[in-house]
C-alpha cells in the first residue's frame, strides 16, 4: 500500500492561490445560464437566468487584457457568482453528484464532479466540474468554482477568456486513485512521474479557478502551491482585483 501524502504537503498543495480567501461570507445570489468563451453568450437555459448586469462591471483591466477580454471575464465572474450558491454546502454538493477529492487537512477542499469532467460543456457556470469549499464561522462553504477542459486538452485549447486576467494551471504531479465515483489524491508522483499500483497520474487538463470571495490574488486566482502553468509563464497575482467580488 502505498504511503500518504503528508497533511502539511497536501495542504500546500491545494491551497487558494496567494493565501487563503478572505473569510468573511459570500452573498447568496441567483443562477445563471452556461457561459462560454466567445463574448456572445452560450444559449440559455430555462432554468439559469442571466446574472445582474452590475455583477459584470466589476473586474479592472490592466496590460495584456483587451476590452472584449474584460466583459468576457466579468460575464464569467457573475455568472460564477450567481449560480454557487445552488452548492452551497457540501451536502447539497454531494447530493448533485459531486465527491470530495480528500484534501481535507488544507485550507480548502475540492468536490468534483466526474461525470462533468469530459462531458462536452466548457466554462458552464450550471455544471462546474469542481466546487471549492472552505471553512467559515465554522462550517465549510462554497467559495469558488474550478472549470476544466475536456480530457485531452492542452494549454494549445484554452480558450481566451480573459487574456493576462484569466490564467489557467495543470496539476499533473498528483497520484489520484482509480474509484471513477470518486478519486482521492494519494500522493505526488515519483521522479519519473509514475503512481504506484491502484491508482493514476493527474491529467494534463487545464482548469481554472473562479473565486466568489475575495481573493489575494484576485478571482481567477491559480493555486498557490503545486501548478503548472504554460512554458513562460509563472503564477500571476491580480492584486488590482484583490477586492473583487
Amino acid at each position: 500500500m502505498a504511503k500518504l501524502l503528508p497533511v502539511v504537503a497536501l495542504s500546500l498543495v491545494l491551497l487558494g492561490a496567494c493565501g487563503t480567501p478572505s473569510s468573511h461570507s459570500a452573498t447568496a445570489v441567483t443562477t445563471a445560464h452556461p457561459l462560454g468563451a466567445s463574448d456572445a453568450p452560450a444559449p440559455p437555459s430555462a432554468s439559469t437566468p442571466d446574472p445582474p448586469a452590475a455583477a459584470t462591471d466589476t473586474l479592472r483591466g490592466g496590460p495584456g487584457v483587451s476590452p472584449a477580454e474584460l466583459r468576457r471575464a466579468s460575464k464569467l465572474l457573475a455568472a460564477t457568482i450567481a449560480a454557487l450558491p445552488r452548492w452551497h454546502t457540501p451536502a447539497e454538493a454531494y447530493a448533485a453528484g459531486y465527491r470530495s477529492i480528500g484534501d481535507t487537512k488544507s485550507a480548502v477542499e475540492h468536490y468534483v464532479n466526474w461525470s462533468f469532467v469530459d462531458d462536452g460543456h466548457i466554462l458552464d457556470p450550471a455544471r462546474p466540474e469542481s466546487i471549492v469549499f472552505q471553512l467559515r464561522a465554522g462550517a465549510q462553504v462554497a467559495v469558488a468554482a474550478m472549470y476544466s477542459l475536456p480530457l485531452g486538452s492542452t494549454f494549445a485549447d484554452v480558450p481566451d477568456v480573459g487574456g493576462a486576467l484569466t490564467q489557467w494551471h495543470v496539476h499533473r504531479n498528483l497520484c489520484l486513485t482509480n474509484d471513477p465515483q470518486q478519486r482521492i489524491i494519494l500522493r505526488f508522483t515519483a521522479a519519473d512521474g509514475s503512481c504506484p499500483a491502484g491508482t493514476s497520474q493527474a491529467s494534463n487538463t487545464p482548469m481554472l479557478h473562479v473565486w466568489t470571495v475575495p481573493n489575494p490574488c484576485g478571482p481567477f486566482a491559480a493555486l498557490e502551491f503545486g501548478g503548472q502553468f504554460p512554458n513562460g509563464e509563472t503564477r500571476t497575482c491580480d492584486t488590482r482585483n484583490a477586492s473583487v467580488p
